[in-house]
């Protein structure tokens, strides 16, 4: 039996200001259903004057708000996808770690090394810009390799008070949050 690819099936395309230049960029928009986890959509835009990039990711039926709970115990743990909206944040506790939700905040799909990729991405341009001691910058580039690679134990906890993020895997445990009204 040969396996079949899903394509995401584009819906539109709309014009929307950079954030950077504030120059026009097309966002396009397609729907794919994910495995386990249901039908969403993925915006998606380059823009061509700086070459900004924007993604976001939304499910298109809402959850229950949760914390996901993610452990990386072994190699083969970093291939779990991860889909994070764009309203998570999400915690590395071990590696003091965080990414807020915010208006400069993202959704994206990847996995738990493609995550662990963005955090490398991101401490090596902070220690280009010389805004840390280089030797605390390379000795968290050091653990973020190792926990790219399995050789180092971690977790990762994402908060979504939308219950649209999610890790998949059978290894995932999700805890209702409670909001608090406060009126």
């Amino acid at each position: 039996m040969i396996n079949s690819v899903k394509i995401p099936e584009k819906l539109f395309e709309y014009t929307a200001r950079c954030p950077l230049c504030r120059s026009d960029m097309t966002i396009a928009v397609y729907k794919y259903t994910v495995p386990y986890y249901g039908d969403i959509l993925i915006h998606s835009g380059i823009c061509s004057n700086c070459n900004y990039v924007y993604r976001n990711v939304d499910q298109l039926s809402g959850s229950e708000p949760r914390k996901v709970i993610y452990r990386v115990e072994k190699p083969e743990d970093v291939n779990a996808l991860v889909i994070k909206s764009v309203y998570a944040k999400i915690e590395i506790p071990e590696l003091g770690l965080t990414v807020d939700s915010g208006i400069a905040s993202q959704g994206y799909i990847t996995t738990v090394e493609g995550l662990i990729l963005e955090f490398i991405d991101v401490v090596k341009s902070l220690c280009e810009e010389k805004k840390h001691e280089i030797t605390k910058c390379e000795e968290l580039l050091e653990k973020l390799e190792k926990a790219r690679n399995g050789e180092l134990e971690y977790t990762i906890v994402i908060y979504d008070y939308v219950g649209i993020s999610d890790i998949i895997s059978n290894k995932t445990v999700r805890e209702k949050i409670e909001i608090k009204n406060n009126l």
